[in-house]
């Protein structure tokens, strides 16, 4: 049983921060010489590597059929958009084209409503998003609980030091948190909700990895491992880096970063040691995941959005202009909406006859070439028009 990579990166997560430096033909490259099942790409809050890796998907089926590419987002999820809040990471990967457009509504969500913080765009995706998104498409979409970054991660390393520091009360607030975000994405996703762990040994991931194990039994939810690739290999290290303060300045990027690669099956045993934490069962549960992965195509024509339009009368009659007479009469209503708003708009200029006549005989000509484009695409272009303006 091959293991499935539930959490990388590529130069798509750059969008806001400078963050990866593979390239999705690359990445996926590595995967299948490492022998593994699939990758999931799992951008920092962008779905942009999203067909580029799906074309690729179709590019290598013939050499590798049961490879599998999956398309999530790694989201930054909270109750609010406040500001000054701390925003956790949480990964989303699409079971199949359905769960696609729940990730496309979600992102858009976020984006729309991004706003600034400490210096960053944030673009937040809100909880309650999740299950109204998920009650739309429900079955459609696999969690998991992200990096130390994401809320489990966070929560538990500072109940850990609150214990150390004897601090009962914010071990118990700590406690809820945890409790809280564990039962509401068990209600929310079921058995498509599983504990990252990320094998790395950094001293806070070390601190995660000697506890989570408890806290998934405790909830009978099943772990995975995400490398949280942002380079590919442990040789990239250095290099990856230096693009991370190309910008000027120093990052302090040793700590968080120093693991986050393509680690082969040895690196990952390696860095688990001295863990209670099953590999075998977490490669397992991730070929869980890779099953539930569907093969599908975003590719499709054009889709033209159409917009509500007033419903202009149906006007019959003949007419030096064939064409725009029959969008007169045309039982289109986006059709109706166009011809007479370009009509409208000759009056409101109030032109002599002469130049009115060039106006007709141009919209007609125009007319001719939409309708022509329409028949073409096997869509209306007017719409289009009707949508931009």
């Amino acid at each position: 049983m091959k293991r499935f990579e539930t959490h990388a990166h590529t130069h798509f997560s750059n969008l806001r921060l400078l963050d990866a430096i593979n390239r999705p033909k690359l990445l996926v490259d590595r995967a299948i010489e490492l022998g593994l099942s699939g990758i999931a790409f799992t951008e920092h809050e962008s779905l942009s590597s999203a067909l580029e890796a799906n074309l690729y998907q179709k590019e290598i089926q013939e050499n590798h059929p049961d490879f599998k590419i999956a398309l999530g987002n790694e989201a930054y999820v909270c109750a609010t958009r406040d500001s000054g809040q701390k925003y956790y990471h949480f990964i989303l990967i699409a079971k199949n084209e359905i769960g696609h457009r729940a990730l496309r509504e979600l992102s858009s969500r976020a984006w729309l409503n991004a706003y600034f913080d400490r210096g960053m765009q944030r673009v937040v995706t809100l909880k309650s998003d999740i299950e109204e998104v998920l009650e739309k498409f429900p079955d459609s979409l696999i969690a998991t609980t992200a990096c130390i970054g994401g809320e489990l991660g966070v929560c538990l390393r500072q109940m850990i030091v609150a214990e150390r520091m004897g601090d009962k009360d914010l071990v118990a607030e700590l406690h809820n948190q945890i409790v809280e975000f564990m039962t509401s994405n068990i209600k929310l996703f079921g058995d498509d909700f599983y504990v990252e762990v990320a094998p790395g040994r950094s001293e806070d991931q070390l601190m995660f990895n000697h506890r989570v194990a408890a806290v998934a039994k405790a909830f009978n939810v099943k772990m995975v491992i995400g490398t949280d690739a942002h380079y590919l290999k442990k040789e990239d290290r250095f290099v990856h880096k230096a693009y991370l303060n190309s910008k000027g300045g120093e990052r302090e990027v040793d700590a968080f970063y120093e693991y986050a690669y393509l680690q082969t099956e040895e690196e990952i045993i390696e860095h688990l040691a001295d863990t209670n934490l099953d590999y075998a069962e977490m490669v397992k549960n991730s070929y869980e995941i890779y099953e539930k992965i569907e093969n599908y195509s975003l590719e499709h024509r054009q889709v033209i959005p159409v917009v509500e339009v007033k419903d202009y009368p149906i006007i019959e009659g003949e007419g030096v202009y064939q064409t725009l007479t029959s969008l007169l009469a045309s039982s289109d209503i986006q059709e109706r909406y166009w011809i007479n708003e370009c009509i409208a708009s000759l009056h409101n200029m109030k032109l002599p006859a002469k130049e009115e006549d060039a106006y007709l005989e141009r919209l007609e000509t125009e007319a001719d070439v939409i309708k022509y484009i329409s028949e073409q695409l096997g869509d209306n272009l007017f719409a289009y028009f009707n949508t931009m303006k």
